[in-house]
C-alpha cells in the first residue's frame, strides 16, 4: 500500500450486485472525483467489502481508459457517505468504520440517513423553529388518528423511513366516512372499512402524521420547494432551489409520480430568500449539533398564501438535481467543502 503525502476522500457506496462492484450516482462520483484532482485531492468509491483492519481497497475512474481501477489506499482523511440503504448503515463495517472516525476526529460527512419522526423532535425543540413546522405527531395506534381528525380535517401520514414520497398516504374524515387517498388511488370507507385499513396498512410507529397545511398553488395546482443546502464558509447555506409542481389533485410533487419541474423564476417572487436562507442555517446547525457533521441536506418546503416557508421534510442524502447548474454548483462547493475539511484532519 502507497503512503499518500495528498489529502484522501474516501465516496462510501453501496455495493453492487456483483462482486467488486458498487451503485449509486455514478456520474457524481465522477464528477467529485474530477474536480478534486484539479485541486490535488485524490478520492476513490469503495464498500464495505473494500474495509480492512489497515486500509480500505476502493475505485478510481481513469478517465483516459474509461474505466475503473481497483487500488488499495490508507484510511481517507474524509468520508463522504453515499450509502443508498438503511441496512447497510446498520452493518457491523459500517459502524465500525463510523466509530474509528468519531474516535479519531475525522470527518464523516453525513452520517445517516435521518428519520421523519426523530428530524421533527430535534427542529421542533429550537422554539425559532417551531412556527415553520407542521404540526406532526408519530402513529402509535389507530384511535389516536381518528381523534385527530375531529380537530384536522385532512393529515398526510408518511413512513418514517420513506423517501422520494414513497408510502404518502392522505386521510380525510367527513361526517360518515373516511377518504383514503394514495399516489395511485382514492377510496371513500365507512367506520369499518377504515378500521380494517388502518389495521392492515399502518403498523405502529413506523409512520408520522402531518397535519395538512394550505400552501400557495401554481395553475391550481400544488407546488413545493427543493432546497439543495451545504456548509460552506462556515455556515449553512442555500446553494439552490429547485421547484416541483403536482398532478392536479395529487398529493406528492415527485416527478416519478406525475410532477413537474417549475423553473425557480416563475414564483420566485412569491417567497424570501433571505428567510429560506436563514432555515437553512438554523436547520442545518440544530441537526449537526444532534446527529453529526451534515455537510449537505434537502429542505422540502411549502409556501403558504402570504409566502411563509412551511418545512415538511429534511433528507439526508439529496438526490441528483435536475437542474444542471444547481448539481454543476453542487459538485464544486463539495469539492471545496472537502478540501478545507483535510486541511483541517492531519494525514495519519
Amino acid at each position: 500500500m502507497e503512503t499518500y503525502n495528498h489529502p484522501l476522500v474516501g465516496i462510501f457506496a453501496s455495493k453492487g450486485l456483483k462482486k467488486d462492484t458498487f451503485r449509486g450516482d455514478i456520474s457524481v462520483f465522477k464528477a467529485i472525483q474530477k474536480e478534486l484532482k484539479e485541486h490535488g485531492v485524490l478520492s476513490f468509491v469503495f464498500t464495505t467489502a473494500g474495509i480492512h483492519e489497515t486500509g480500505i481497497t476502493g475505485y478510481v475512474y481513469f478517465e483516459g481508459y474509461n474505466r475503473w481501477g481497483k487500488i488499495t489506499f490508507p484510511f481517507p482523511n474524509l468520508i463522504y457517505n453515499k450509502i443508498s440503504t438503511r441496512s447497510e448503515e446498520l452493518s457491523f463495517e459500517f459502524q465500525h468504520l463510523y466509530e474509528l472516525y468519531q474516535q479519531t476526529e475525522k470527518p464523516f460527512f453525513n452520517p445517516c440517513f435521518f428519520n421523519k419522526w426523530d428530524c421533527h423532535l430535534i427542529l421542533s425543540q429550537d422554539k425559532n423553529l417551531q412556527p415553520y413546522l407542521p404540526a406532526s405527531w408519530k402513529y402509535t395506534k389507530q384511535s389516536n388518528l381518528v381523534k385527530l381528525l375531529h380537530t384536522y380535517p385532512s393529515l398526510y401520514v408518511k413512513p418514517v423511513n420513506g423517501y422520494k414520497g414513497s408510502g404518502i398516504i392522505k386521510v380525510m374524515k367527513n361526517e360518515h366516512h373516511f377518504t383514503v387517498q394514495t399516489t395511485l388511488e382514492q377510496s371513500t370507507l365507512s367506520n369499518e372499512e377504515f378500521s380494517n385499513w388502518l389495521e392492515n396498512s399502518l403498523k405502529p410507529n413506523l409512520y408520522i402524521m402531518q397535519e395538512e397545511v394550505q400552501t400557495d398553488k401554481f395553475d391550481a395546482c400544488k407546488y413545493d420547494l427543493r432546497v439543495l443546502c451545504m456548509y460552506t464558509e462556515g455556515r449553512y447555506t442555500s446553494v439552490g432551489i429547485g421547484v416541483r409542481k403536482a398532478r392536479k389533485d395529487s398529493i406528492v410533487t415527485h416527478v416519478p409520480n406525475g410532477g413537474e419541474i417549475l423553473p425557480f423564476h416563475k414564483v420566485q417572487d412569491r417567497c424570501s430568500l433571505e428567510e429560506i436562507d436563514w432555515l437553512a442555517n438554523e436547520v442545518g446547525n440544530k441537526l449537526t449539533k444532534s446527529i453529526g457533521f451534515i455537510g449537505e441536506f434537502s429542505m422540502d418546503i411549502g409556501l403558504t398564501s402570504t409566502g411563509s416557508p412551511i418545512l415538511f421534510e429534511v433528507n439526508s442524502k439529496p438526490m441528483i438535481f435536475d437542474e444542471k447548474d444547481i448539481q454543476l454548483k453542487r459538485i464544486v462547493l463539495l469539492a471545496k467543502l472537502f478540501l478545507s475539511l483535510t486541511k483541517n484532519s492531519s494525514i495519519r
